[in-house]
């Protein structure tokens, strides 16, 4: 005779079981799904945030080219708004620069409709800034989707939301700057004894200093071809000394022009360095440097095209020794470069690629000195930038100028100098236009 109570048991061990399964079934299924939704919603945000940032480009390149590069507000069909939702449909063909915008946002598959909005705002509000450095016009574009979700609605989340967001914007060419002194309180620029320093493209010194510019004893500084020489804050000249033109005084405090150009990504090493001596001669190659890079007694270093990183040791060129390359970037993460007086160099950047136009690049957290003393056998065709170290300067000839913008946080001209007679720096300009700031 079976028991009673045995039974019972057996029967609630079996109504426990089920409702357990069923519990784990829908944890499970529930699980399952919240992976598929968020796989799916990640899908989403990579193809709002590809639409969003489309869009911004296209209303920032839109403004310049329908008010070319002095764009403002009211300005030829160029737009200043906050946030604003795109029309549905966006107006096609375009009229304002914004509208350009919103039929990009339409082109990549969002727009004002349904479960999707499109909102940009334009020219107002305070834009994402990398180092400082302000573009002239900017577009926000947002864009968000409301997305239902497959699997994860048994636990309760019928809908789920992706919102992508990107910033684009516009900054000019600098004009009137060879050279970018960028310290903001210092006496920066310093011009000591009987020395000429001449540049075709201006003087920008950032400084709020009573003397931001100092000249002493005999100096003279000389912005010719028209260009100028500007200085937020005040200059002093020895009676002897010569500044021409007269500096304009109290400017506005300006940004780093290439302060959002980040530093090349630093991989292992690939040499412990290099010393020349008693007349060698050697030809390198590009790659990270683990060691200093030095060059003494009438020997010869070529540099091979391409981008040197010295991640340790720094570069040394005594006198009579010589240093050449064409086409080189040189990144300095730590230490920082050392020509002595009577050193020979025939230096350019590349002229494209990613290091356009960029010859020296020391790191914006190395503050160690730099000194480039070559006298007239010096030429250097690059930015030459500095932009946290103080830097000791003297190169090329009336004959032979060179083409080199100087960025730095505080600058000793030594010695007789000419950078090549032109309006302005064509090479910080090559990092100018329509770029994404977030």
């Amino acid at each position: 005779m079976k028991n009673p109570r045995l039974n019972s048991r057996s029967k609630a061990r079996r109504g426990q079981t089920a409702l357990m399964f069923s519990i784990a079934t829908v944890v499970t299924f529930g699980v399952l799904g919240l992976v598929v939704d968020m796989g799916w919603a990640y899908f989403r945000k990579q193809a709002a945030q590809a639409a969003a940032q489309a869009a911004a480009i296209a209303a920032v390149t839109a403004a310049v080219q329908s008010a070319g590069s002095n764009i403002t507000c009211g300005a030829i069909n160029v737009v200043c708004q906050s946030e604003t939702v795109c029309p549905n449909p966006a107006p096609n063909p375009a009229v304002y620069n914004t509208d350009k915008g919103c039929l990009y946002a339409t082109d990549n598959g969002f727009s004002t409709a349904g479960r999707q909005k499109v909102t940009m705002a334009s020219g107002t509000g305070t834009p994402p800034t990398g180092n400082g450095a302000k573009p002239l016009y900017w577009v926000t574009v947002k864009v968000s989707e409301s997305i239902p979700q497959l699997f994860s609605a048994v636990l309760g989340n019928r809908y789920g939301t992706v919102v992508a967001r990107s910033t684009a914007g516009y900054f000019p060419p600098p004009t009137g700057g060879c050279v970018y002194v960028l310290d903001p309180a210092s006496q920066s620029m310093l011009i000591n004894g009987n020395i000429l320093f001449q540049t075709g493209c201006g003087v920008n010194i950032n400084s709020n200093n009573y003397a931001a510019l100092k000249m002493v004893g005999s100096a003279s500084l000389i912005a010719s071809s028209g260009s100028k020489i500007n200085v937020v804050g005040g200059y002093t000249a020895d009676s002897n000394s010569t500044v021409s033109p007269v500096p304009t005084t109290g400017v506005p405090v300006f940004a780093d022009p290439i302060g959002d150009i980040p530093p090349p990504d630093v991989g292992s090493c690939d040499s412990f360095g290099v010393s020349l001596g008693n007349n060698d001669r050697q030809t390198i190659s590009p790659g990270v440097y683990c060691g200093p890079i030095t060059v003494t007694g009438h020997s010869v270093l070529t540099m091979s095209p391409g981008l040197y990183i010295s991640k340790i040791g720094g570069i040394n060129v005594g006198g009579q020794a010589t240093m050449n390359g064409t086409g080189v970037t040189i990144y300095l993460q730590t230490n920082s470069v050392a020509f002595a007086g009577g050193a020979t160099s025939n230096l350019s950047a590349p002229t494209s690629g990613p290091w356009q136009g960029m010859l020296f690049y020391q790191d914006r957290a190395d503050t160690t000195s730099a000194s480039l003393v070559g006298g007239s056998g010096q030429l250097m065709t690059g930015i030459l930038y500095f932009p946290s170290a103080s830097l000791a300067y003297t190169a090329g000839s009336t004959t032979t100028a060179q083409s080199a913008t100087i960025i730095c946080d505080t600058l000793n001209i030594t010695g007789n100098s000419y950078i090549a007679q032109s309006g302005n720096s064509p090479l910080v300009s090559l990092f100018s236009g329509v770029g994404v700031l977030e």
